[in-house]
């Protein structure tokens, strides 16, 4: 029997069934249209008549406790007791709601080569078993993996480090108290903010990055090429907090439009700058998680690991 698997990020959920290791009837809604999850369930139930179930899992980018959820930047509140009662005929089945950044840590493991994009290679045998994901995309978040356990964080909210308080007062000035968190910079909202004390434009995270891959606007080049420098001296703080010699692993929409783009070498040349504990950075693998759908996979290893 399957599992029923889903990713709701800020902007867009993503809904699949899972057996054996694999994914089938995959699909995409856009959360504007929906007024909460189970509508995206339910929308899902009549495009694709799912079979019996055997349970439901949900990834959701925001704080999971006691088997209740909330989407940090979407007033969408999940409780595992009732993901299922949008699925008709389905019955009581087990349910589990985790936090969307612990569906990748726990999908990492089982990445395939063709999903990762080697943004700059490492050690060839590292020095300790830890790896670190950090998602961006509407929001920001990060996870450790040592050995088999991943270990929540809500990131995001955190403040953002001095020595990129300070950059960004350099080249913003005043503005840049805009950005007092990780999140405020480091997602698609934070390109946005970024892009209209830059241009006086509002526009979409993901418009300015399609307008810069495009090529000819400079102010979406603007704002993307700073947005990596600052995401390199981002990615050194995480190489000292966490010391992930197995790597770091971009996730997220965000992310993917800066990284897979020509603003990687922005991104290296903050990174592999020069000063104290090189070797610490040397050492450090930094890859792009490229297949969006790789969370899904995580919240399916999670039921089998529970069944």
């Amino acid at each position: 029997m399957a599992v029923l698997v889903a990713d709701v990020g800020g902007t867009n959920t993503r809904v699949a069934l899972a057996q054996s290791g694999r994914l089938s009837q995959l699909a995409r809604f856009g959360n504007d249209a929906y007024g909460s999850f189970s509508e995206v369930l339910s929308a899902y139930a009549r495009g694709h008549n799912p079979p019996a179930l055997r349970g439901i899992c949900v990834a959701v980018a925001g704080p999971v406790a006691a088997g209740r959820a909330e989407l940090t930047n979407r007033n969408w509140h999940f409780e595992e007791s009732g993901l299922a009662a949008a699925l008709p005929g389905q019955g009581d089945i087990p349910a589990r709601l985790i936090n969307d950044l612990v569906a990748l840590g726990h999908a990492l493991p089982g990445l395939m080569e063709a999903q990762l994009d080697v943004i700059r290679t490492g050690a060839a045998q590292p020095s300790n078993d830890q790896a670190l994901v950090a998602g961006l995309g509407t929001g920001f978040n990060a996870c450790l993996l040592k050995g088999g356990a991943v270990v929540e964080a809500e990131m995001g909210h955190a403040s953002l480090p001095l020595g990129i308080a300070e950059e960004l007062r350099a080249q913003l000035g005043d503005a840049a108290g805009t950005f007092r968190t990780n999140e405020c910079l480091f997602s698609g909202r934070g390109l946005s903010r970024l892009h209209h004390i830059l241009s006086g434009q509002d526009r979409r995270g993901q418009d300015i990055l399609a307008d810069y891959i495009a090529g000819g606007d400079p102010r979406a080049a603007a704002t993307v090429t700073m947005t990596a420098r600052l995401l390199g001296l981002f990615a050194r703080e995480l190489v000292f907090q966490y010391l992930p010699f197995r790597g770091i692993h971009f996730a997220g929409g965000a992310a993917r439009g800066i990284l897979g783009s020509a603003a990687r070498a922005e991104f290296l040349s903050s990174f592999e700058a020069d000063g104290r504990f090189a070797d610490h950075l040397d050492r450090v693998p930094v890859r792009l998680i490229a297949d969006d759908a790789a969370a899904l996979s995580g919240a399916a290893r999670m039921m089998e690991e529970c069944a």
